[in-house]
């Protein structure tokens, strides 16, 4: 190629030289010219260009990760960064910028105590399992939950309330929600569209000169579902540099096949194994299809189920990232080159394949296969009950029926249906096996079943619907509470298994922590604690203190008190009432002085 007189415009970049003022510099130039073209025609997956440095380290430990963004979790994928805290709670926690504090929100699960703040360019950061907020919020905070009556739920708060300065104390680090152990969770979002967007392409100090990890890749039929055929799995090994299979030709049986990797990325300072950020597929060192990690909302984090491979991983295999997208899949995290990502396999030749794994600080690994075709898979066998994404998928008899939408598959499923005799004395109906909780469903659907035997009238709002899955050891009974219309009892559910009506009168039990008695001095105590349980699950909570609401906050199943002000010094008469779904109560009445 030739860079000289003409005018040649790359990227805002300009090449308009002279041929007579070669001089070193302008050599240098020219080649410069000549090479960007080529440099950015590497550059196949858009490039981002979010503020580098706006943002500070939240804490004042260097940024150590448990997890990253757009790691694979169940059902959903990892929205933010997972900071580690030295394995200790109540650290000092501080705004990542100037800004406000927008929101609060309270929960017993999920991302526990978490603080929001708006920031005047555009973004919304987040700080999530956090034992407490800085005085004055907490105080605010306190005062709308006793306005409510509610220790859980999400308090929007004036712009001009809370304004904070970048490096403000805002709040101390915990563990509470969902958190399996101390840790910040930290996310930067759109404020417009509240997407989480990857915080490691923000600019933040975090060591990290290590390639990721591939352990394996996965080879599929592209003229086949997903669900109803097994993937050819290929362990690799590094090689010179690069990972390769064991078979130098791997035999195919298939005209069309597709690539899903099984990776992960660690940074230098952390031994954790995280999510990657982005991969890359080639074949024959054409570009053909890529995705990246970043900028997925929590309206659409469920798609995870349909960009890995979730029956593989149900049934006990390795996380497996698919590098084509399935047709009821909606996540716009896909770039499609040149052939979303299908291998034509028909010609019989050699295919070599090529895949580029990157983490966000941009540490590649490359993956290096030969396919060739070997035969073609025997033809599926003809299904009796074809169910396909894009289209209402229905199921019905004179026991069970359900509804499917346009967008509850990712893939096309040969359903299978079966009935199971249920002999327990709590069972008013048999057990309805809907195919397999081994295939996803993408939204909540209807079930609908006939008990088979009458419910006594009293019995009625008693019945719940229950689910299982693959086994109880590996997912528990789910229960959900029926609602009855002409003799049918209907319950919404977002997964396949095993369903049955049941009744359940048993109420909860209640438990006072602590050794607290009925007449029991707690003027030296600093809190009360009561534990709750239920088969089929709590519901909902309300404690009262001399006939007054009273802040209880929960983790798990133990609700909790710290004494403040609303429990002044004297007699006092605590009742606590605690629901299941079915709608059984239980109360516990407890005596104190203070």
């Amino acid at each position: 190629m030739y860079c000289g007189t003409k005018v040649k415009k790359y990227a805002g970049f300009s090449c308009s030289l002279s041929p007579l003022t070669f001089v070193p510099m302008i050599r240098k130039l020219i080649g410069f010219c000549c090479l960007l073209p080529q440099f950015l025609h590497a550059q196949y997956l858009p490039g981002k260009d979010y503020p580098q440095g706006y943002f500070r380290n939240p804490l004042n430990v260097p940024i150590e990760l448990a997890g990253n963004f757009g790691e694979l979790r169940p059902n959903h994928f990892h929205s933010g960064i997972d900071i580690k805290t030295e394995q200790r709670e109540n650290l000092h926690v501080h705004a990542a910028a100037d800004g406000y504090v927008s929101r609060v929100s309270i929960a017993h699960t999920g991302f526990g105590n978490a603080l929001y703040i708006t920031h005047p360019n555009g973004y919304t950061t987040v700080y999530a399992h956090l034992n407490r907020f800085f005085p004055g919020l907490a105080e605010y905070v306190k005062q709308k939950q006793y306005e409510n009556e509610s220790w859980a739920g999400n308090i929007i708060i004036p712009p001009d309330r809370f304004p904070v300065k970048k490096g403000q104390f805002v709040a101390w680090s915990g563990n509470t929600g969902g958190s399996a152990g101390p840790h910040l969770h930290f996310e930067i979002r759109n404020t417009a569209t509240e997407h989480p967007l990857n915080p490691l392409l923000f600019g933040f100090d975090v060591p990290d000169r290590r390639t990721p990890e591939v352990y394996r890749v996965a080879i599929y039929n592209m003229d086949e579902s997903i669900y109803e055929q097994q993937p050819m799995i290929v362990p690799v090994k590094k090689v010179n540099g690069v990972y390769v299979s064991t078979a130098s030709v791997i035999q195919v049986k298939a005209a069309a096949a597709g690539i899903a990797v099984n990776a992960i990325d660690r940074q230098s300072n952390s031994p954790n194994p995280n999510g990657i950020y982005e991969a890359l597929l080639f074949d024959k060192e054409e570009p053909s299809i890529g995705f990246q990690l970043d900028d997925i909302g929590y309206e659409e984090t469920r798609y995870l189920n349909a960009h890995a491979d979730y029956r593989e991983k149900r049934g006990g295999g390795p996380w497996l990232q698919l590098l084509f997208s399935l047709p009821g899949n909606h996540l716009d995290i896909y770039h499609d080159i040149n052939g979303k990502g299908r291998i034509d396999l028909s010609d019989g030749e050699r295919h070599p394949v090529k895949l580029e794994v990157k983490d966000a600080y941009g540490n590649t690994s490359t993956v290096k296969l030969t396919l060739q075709q070997s035969g073609a898979t025997p033809a599926a066998p003809a299904c009796d009950n074809p169910m396909r994404p894009g289209a209402h998928n229905i199921f019905e008899n004179n026991h069970v029926e359900f509804f499917l939408d346009e967008t509850a598959l990712y893939d096309s499923i040969c359903f299978n249906y079966r009935e199971l005799a249920n002999n327990s004395a709590r069972a008013y109906s048999n057990t309805y096996r809907l195919h397999t909780a081994l295939v996803p469903v993408h939204d909540y659907f209807d079930v609908h079943i006939k008990p088979d035997k009458p419910v006594p009238a009293h019995l009625q709002h008693k019945l719940v619907m229950v689910r299982k899955g693959v086994g109880e050891d590996v997912e528990p009974a789910t229960f959900e509470t029926g609602w009855n219309k002409n003799g049918w009892y209907k319950a919404s559910f977002r997964s396949f298994g095993d369903f049955h009506l049941e009744v359940d009168t048993m109420a909860p039990t209640i438990t006072a922590l602590g050794g607290v008695k009925n007449g029991s001095n707690l003027s030296r105590a600093g809190r009360l604690a009561f534990a709750m349980r239920d088969g089929s699950g709590i519901a909902d909570y309300r404690a009262e203190l001399d006939g007054k609401w009273l802040l209880f906050s929960r983790r798990g199943n133990v609700i909790t008190y710290t004494f403040d002000e609303h429990c002044p010094p004297g007699a006092h008469t605590l009742v606590l009432t605690v629901t299941d779904i079915a709608g059984n109560e239980a109360t516990y009445t407890l005596k104190f002085k203070r």
